[in-house]
């Protein structure tokens, strides 16, 4: 199974990633029907941009909290909402512990990423020019995260 991940130093907040998952699966650029978020926050005078996104839980809370089973794996082991299932709720929504689940406000039904299970690859990733987002192999993703990790550490000790 392969796996989106962030690397947040490369992020500009450009929001690209929101304009194109929700062209591709609501047919029109609309942060609000994407389902992937940027947020944004200010530290200490620096301005941060974070994608959130559904990690994939292996023990996924929105999977367990739902009561009308509309979310469950495919056959790749990515975690899907079947909107002809989901009762809109928001059980999910509230059981995310990462904030990646919404409820669309026009259909009603739960939406959250499904890395663009139908298309082949997360269209996100294809189109996210700073390369901040990833489509790497789940045994890579400690890795990678490692690899993040000691480099802002090298950053940090250069600094001082």
């Amino acid at each position: 199974m392969r796996r989106i991940v962030l690397d947040p130093a490369k992020c500009v907040g450009c929001r690209v990633c929101e304009g194109i998952c929700s062209l591709v699966n609501e047919g029109e650029a609309n942060p609000v029907k994407s389902r992937i978020k940027v947020v944004r926050t200010v530290e200490n005078v620096i301005l941060y941009s974070i994608p959130v996104f559904c990690q994939q839980c292996e023990e996924a809370p929105c999977e367990a909290v739902c009561p009308a089973h509309a979310i469950s794996r495919n056959g790749e082991g990515v975690l899907i909402v079947d909107e002809g299932k989901c009762i809109g709720c928001k059980l999910c929504e509230i059981a995310c512990p990462v904030g990646a689940i919404a409820v669309n406000p026009e259909k009603h039904v739960a939406i959250k990423c499904n890395q663009c299970a139908t298309i082949g690859e997360p269209q996100c990733v294809k189109h996210c020019y700073p390369k901040a987002l990833q489509f790497i192999s789940a045994e890579r993703v400690g890795k990678a995260k490692a690899n993040a990790k000691a480099e802002k550490f090298i950053e940090m000790v250069r600094r001082d």
